[in-house]
């Protein structure tokens, strides 16, 4: 993977310096025609298409084609075209991408100090933090997205528990040994393998601080990660979780398990910007506040932007691309189209806009309040790399599996994520 993002970004450059001195060049017939490309559901591509009208009703000169996309080989997707020097003229990422993508070489358009951004619409160290490398801003928030907790309070009741628990790593074991208990069907967490990492990575945040470093290193111990499996063992021990063999069907898609769309799987963790379509047509829902130890390191939940846009340097239309950024993240006629498509907005007149005409739903409100209040540490470039995840999410595979002891995977964990440290 290395190699290949080290090679395509390289490829990126070479071609990018070829529409360097053509980024003002126009279409036969003067007009500029640009793409915008994202991910999202029928939820986001509806109203971004529509807003994308809209930009061109104000601008007849300009054209915006649409490139809406699934989640499913995104990323592939976006590194392979800006590789190739065919991204579109503005790209929707994920955050943890971004520092992946620039370290290798000059491929968004800087921001800061851009005649075009207003970067007083944000939160000055939400942006620094989340959409700059190496001191320089290369993208803006989309939204602010924070973790939660979806809890189906109906189940909690038919199974005799109190709907308004607070939940510790504790009575989670308790709580959920009790549930399925009550119906063998039912399982309190509906967490695939992709979401036991999220789990992991939070464990590990309040016991150690982190998984990796700012300077590349592993934050735990050994013995602190058999700790952590020792836990989650007895999530499996007491099925608090369903197994993997039944929900790694659902990696990455966990609100598409049959279970969990028919009411067998009763909470999960997920993120505000998200939680809705998981939640889907289920009643009963509430969020709540995510487990912390006493004496945290850190909580480990997470507050960041819910995607970023960016400019590649490969665009004929670097400023054209800009003001459409621009209009996309605080415009108020965009802001009124777009809503909450891609979470709570994070500049101060799509947050305004969104207030005064209700678009903000009392459930995406709470629960923004609460994971803010809980938002712990930025996790670091290295941590939110796709490697360290993979790495993380392999060993996280074999245990789930029963291949590997608590201990066993607490040193294996170790391992990799130091191989891996090494190899980037």
């Amino acid at each position: 993977m290395k190699k290949l993002l080290a090679c395509v970004l390289v490829l990126a450059l070479c071609v990018g310096a070829v529409f360097a001195n053509g980024q003002t060049e126009k279409e036969a017939s003067g007009d500029v025609k640009m793409r915008m490309m994202w991910w999202g559901g029928d939820s986001r591509h509806t109203p971004t298409l529509a807003a994308l009208e809209k930009y061109h009703e104000i601008n007849p000169t300009i054209t915006v084609e649409g490139e809406p996309n699934g989640w499913d080989g995104y990323y592939q997707k976006a590194l392979t075209q800006i590789a190739g020097g065919t991204a579109a003229d503005l790209l929707q990422i994920d955050q943890p991408w971004l520092a992946e993508f620039a370290s290798k070489g000059d491929v968004f358009v800087q921001l800061d100090g851009n005649p075009n951004i207003d970067l007083s619409q944000f939160e000055s160290t939400f942006v620094e933090n989340y959409c700059s490398y190496n001191g320089h801003i290369y993208g803006l928030p989309t939204g602010t997205n924070v973790n939660t907790m979806i809890v189906d309070v109906t189940m909690l009741e038919a199974a005799g528990i109190d709907p308004n628990t607070v939940w510790t790593w504790e009575n989670m074991v308790t709580l959920g040994k009790k549930l399925h208990e009550f119906n063998p069907n039912w399982y309190l967490n509906g967490a695939t393998p992709d979401v036991v990492r999220f789990w992991f990575e939070m464990y590990m945040a309040q016991i150690a601080g982190g998984v990796v470093d700012n300077n590349g290193k592993v934050m735990f111990t050994e013995a602190q990660a058999t700790e952590a499996f020792e836990y989650f063992q007895q999530w499996f021990d007491n099925n608090v979780i369903a197994p993997f063999s039944q929900t790694s069907l659902f990696y990455q898609k966990f609100q598409e398990n049959p279970d969990w769309v028919n009411g067998n799987m009763c909470l999960s963790w997920d993120w505000v910007s998200s939680m809705d379509k998981d939640i889907g047509s289920r009643e009963g829902f509430v969020t709540r506040q995510l487990p912390v130890m006493d004496n945290a390191v850190n909580t480990g939940v997470l507050a960041r932007p819910s995607q970023i846009y960016v400019v590649p340097k490969s665009s004929k239309y670097q400023d054209e691309a800009v003001k459409l950024l621009a209009w996309m993240t605080y415009d108020e006629e965009s802001a009124a189209i777009l809503g909450t498509a891609r979470g709570i907005p994070s500049s101060k007149t799509g947050l305004a806009v969104a207030e005064s005409t209700g678009a903000i739903s009392e459930r995406s409100a709470k629960a923004t309040s609460e994971g803010l209040a809980q938002a712990g540490d930025a996790q670091s470039t290295y941590q939110m790399n796709s490697q360290i995840m993979q790495a993380m999410q392999d060993v996280i595979d074999e245990f789930g599996f029963g291949k590997l002891t608590p201990s066993q995977a607490g040193k294996k964990m170790v391992d990799h994520l130091n191989e891996t440290l090494a190899s980037l």
